[in-house]
């Protein structure tokens, strides 16, 4: 699971159902995606960031244990 993915969705507003259409996939599997049970391809992670307007690196978000302070 990434854990900070999930908090930075919740923190600001990003959907999964948004992540979904960015990247043309259904829900259901970008759900498994951010649960950590399907990979995330490197271009699938580099779109993701796009979403977010601060604390948008890959290495943070994607990243298997959290961090406190995104770099």
């Amino acid at each position: 699971m990434y854990k900070n993915l999930k908090a930075e969705m919740l923190l600001q507003n990003v959907k999964v159902e948004r992540v979904a259409e960015l990247l043309g996939i259904r829900t259901d599997t970008a759900r498994l995606k951010i649960n950590g049970k399907v990979p995330f391809r490197i271009s699938e992670c580099h779109k993701v960031a796009t979403l977010f307007d601060v604390n948008n690196d890959i290495g943070y978000l994607f990243s298997a244990s959290p961090r406190a302070d995104p770099k």
